[in-house]
């Protein structure tokens, strides 16, 4: 089954461009205009990795990525912006963002970053299922 993606940019250029650069990866991919937008989507849908911009109207893509580190939903955001400064990197950090692009970046390091942050994504979904099976089965002890 492929990896779903959101992209939010306000932008539609932006987000057009994104969208089909990551399209020949076999992604399944949702654009988005604003945060909320997403996060509306988000209330009865899935996603396994979110691309926004940092500057939005209303939530910014700092929030945004916020919000989606918590919960059992968890998910990877990677952040483009034309606005960063040391200041904004450490707070994408602390925010849990698994990377972060400069305007322009070329296209073939953003999809080696989505690539990466599944990989770690799904890993981590593997190891917590093998967390769950170990601690639901009981252990007999040997006769």
């Amino acid at each position: 089954m492929p990896h779903h993606l959101l992209i939010v940019d306000d932008e539609p250029a932006t987000a057009w461009a994104l969208a089909e650069g990551l399209a020949d990866d076999g992604f399944t991919i949702d654009t988005f205009r604003t945060a909320e937008e997403a996060c509306q989507w988000l209330r009865h849908s899935r996603s396994d990795l979110v691309i926004s911009d940092l500057r939005l109207p209303g939530m910014s893509g700092l929030d945004l990525a916020r919000k989606l580190a918590r919960g059992r939903n968890a998910q990877p955001v990677i952040i483009v912006t034309a606005y960063g400064s040391v200041e904004t990197l450490r707070s994408l950090r602390e925010a849990g963002v698994a990377d972060c692009f400069s305007k322009p970046f070329a296209i073939d390091a953003l999809r080696l970053a989505v690539r990466r942050a599944l990989s770690a994504r799904d890993a981590s979904a593997r190891r917590e299922i093998t967390r769950r099976r170990r601690t639901a089965t009981p252990r007999r002890k040997a006769a």
